[in-house]
């Protein structure tokens, strides 16, 4: 991967904090809808709370949405070429007469902006490339032309006219300046198309075909499930401003809220990575590089890296293996192993020399003393962090060392997803023909397979379970328990029990609405707050993984159309939670859940699952 061709990235929706603005990055140049309402003397950009995100075509050149702004509804749609972009919207409702609702398509960037009154046609200066050879200049037109073109500054300056002075105010009407306004009413253009070219286009006809916020949803679970992960990918793959890079956020809605520009959250990008899988290797790759560039010196990629903060005294689970294999037996890539095997190899070794506890052959959960300045570094929480289940019961009776900054306890999901990301760079090491090294791995997997067999089964109760130092086993349980299934770690008498007594039944982890993050005879499943009682699709994808290595298909079958049945609920309003209510299936029943994240989607990809999988151990669905 490292000799392909500079990543070219064009038109997209790229800004994470307004879906609806259209830029180009490498040309630095942006086109962003305003609306202005007059029935409340009050503006938008198009946040996050006034748009709902719609259908993104699967080779990634439409986007539609639709807008709600004090009672006027907008569905917005844009096409992407290599020569340009099209703007469309219609009014689907109106909350007041369309001469008072404005809509302005502001353009900024580039080395400033001309409009011939003549033509009615916008253009920018030529800058860095931009434009077609003989003019230099990036040319917009409207199928309706606007009523008034205005200058401004900045984005802010046109807002605060439109508040302070109204839409009859004509003081910034001009010609020219760093940042143009288009505008326009409802009155005289209920629908609007504008093209954005690098050439002139002449006046854009307004399109007769019919279209709404998503097509009718395409037959069968799998191509539904298939749109659905394309748009939530598509929708949340955004520009990275800081690094300059793409990369799909947790939620194209916290990147400068919550996290300062840019958020590397390493599981949730992982996981990101192996759902572009299932729509476009590009978006993978993109999401790898984005976590690979922040690998330590020390061999751990970080838990997390913003624009405020990095946490590289911790990582989180090593499921790096799995994406990339699995990427690699999707797509035939060869390249891929080539370049993620060495980085994946030095964070596994990092794994055993961090966080092995007490020299047992087994690992726990960890924040590495005096490496980085990280906010949590050097306490519980920051040790819990790893397991990307902070506040999960099954770490409360868990002792914390401040020396070594370990948790006092060999934890079933670490162990056994370590065990499977070893057994991945077997493969990968096979592949590339490192004997030595693959003799090593197989030396090691087989060792800690044994033991997760041995030592983390309670054979009182029958399950696996986390460990203290001292012998015990931790009471509370989550679906973690049966991460051994997919480490291929378990005698057929404990994925029978496992299968019984456990994943069956409606008090432990049973039931239509599946899995609860702890069981539901536990008195911390009442919570109902993150990790304590609700369901989490990372919960599922491992523990529906297992059991198709297990070979038990039905059951693997029953939890995937659970997972997809608790999906749709939210997905026929565009909702795509973050987590979900493990009774009712709510997503927005309390605040701890974002309605548009990306895991979400594994829920999704689980359907698929059911139609034609692709696993490292070659389980067929039938």
């Amino acid at each position: 991967m490292s000799r392909e061709r500079k990543r070219r990235l064009g038109w997209g929706t790229w800004n994470p904090d307004r879906p609806a603005e259209l830029v180009h990055p490498e040309l630095d140049i942006r086109l962003t809808p305003v609306l202005y309402a007059a029935s409340a003397n009050d503006v938008s950009l198009l946040a996050p709370g006034e748009t709902r995100l719609g259908m993104r075509s699967l080779d990634g050149r439409e986007a539609r949405l639709r807008s709600e702004f004090h009672g006027t509804v907008l569905d917005w749609r844009f096409r992407f070429g290599e020569s340009g972009v099209e703007i469309e919207w219609r009014t689907r409702k109106s909350g007041e007469w369309g001469l008072r609702f404005w809509v302005a398509l502001v353009a900024s960037g580039g080395s400033g902006w001309y409009f011939d009154e003549a033509t009615s046609e916008l253009q920018a200066e030529a800058s860095g490339g931009l434009g077609d050879k003989a003019s230099g200049r990036l040319r917009i037109r409207a199928a309706n032309a606007p009523l008034l073109t205005t200058f401004h500054e900045n984005l802010d300056a046109l807002c605060d006219e439109f508040v302070d002075k109204g839409y009859f105010y004509l003081g910034s009407r001009g010609t020219s300046g760093p940042v143009a306004a288009l505008r326009f009413n409802l009155e005289e253009a209920s629908r609007q198309r504008i093209v954005c070219r690098a050439w002139p286009c002449g006046t854009p006809e307004l399109t007769q075909d019919d279209w709404t916020l998503a097509d009718d949803h395409p037959s069968g679970s799998a191509q539904q499930a298939l749109q659905a992960i394309n748009d939530v990918m598509r929708w949340n793959h955004v520009y990275d401003a800081i690094n300059r890079r793409p990369y799909t956020g947790l939620t194209r809605f916290w990147s400068a809220r919550k996290f300062g520009g840019f958020g590397v959250w390493l599981d949730d990008v992982a996981f990101n990575a192996w759902l572009w899988g299932h729509v476009d290797l590009q978006g993978a790759k993109d999401n790898l590089a984005a976590i690979f560039a922040f690998q330590t010196e020390a061999g751990n990629f970080p838990c997390l890296v913003t624009g405020n903060d990095a946490w590289v005294d911790r990582t989180q689970l090593p499921i790096l293996g799995y994406v990339v294999w699995n990427l690699y037996q999707r797509s035939g890539d060869e390249s891929l192993i080539h370049w993620a095997f060495h980085k994946l190899l030095a964070n596994f070794d990092w794994w055993w020399r961090h966080r092995e506890l007490g020299g047992a052959g087994l690992v726990a959960y960890g924040t590495t003393p005096g490496v980085g300045r990280g906010l949590y570094r050097g306490t519980k929480l920051g040790a819990k962090n790893e397991s990307a289940m902070d506040n999960s019961p099954i770490h409360d009776d868990a002792p914390f060392d401040p020396e070594t900054g370990l948790l006092q306890a060999f934890d079933v999901g670490a162990n056994s997803l370590l065990a499977l990301d070893n057994e991945m760079l077997v493969l990968m090491a096979d592949l590339l023909g490192e004997k030595d090294v693959a003799a090593r791995l197989r030396a090691r997997h087989t060792d800690h397979v044994a033991r997760i067999r041995d030592q983390l089964w309670d054979g009182e109760r029958g399950v696996f379970a986390n460990r203290l130092r001292d012998g015990s086993f931790v009471r509370q349980l989550a679906p973690t328990s049966f991460y051994p299934l997919v480490a291929a770690a378990a005698t057929p008498e404990q994925i029978t029990s496992l299968v019984d007594n456990y994943l069956m039944p409606w008090e432990k982890f049973g039931g239509d609405v599946a899995l609860p993050s702890v069981a539901r005879d536990d008195p911390c499943y009442a919570d109902n707050v993150y990790w304590r009682g609700r369901v989490w699709p990372t919960l599922n994808f491992w523990t529906q993984r297992g059991l198709h290595r297990a070979g038990l298909h039905d059951q693997a079958r029953a939890l995937a159309e659970k997972s997809w049945r608790l999906f749709q609920v939210g997905w026929k309003n565009r909702i795509c939670g973050e987590n979900f209510h493990a009774e009712t299936g709510a997503v927005t029943d309390q605040p701890d859940t974002d309605t548009f994240y990306s895991w979400g989607a594994l829920m999704a990809a689980l359907a698929i699952a059911q139609i034609g999988d692709v696993t490292p151990w070659d389980v067929e669905t039938k």
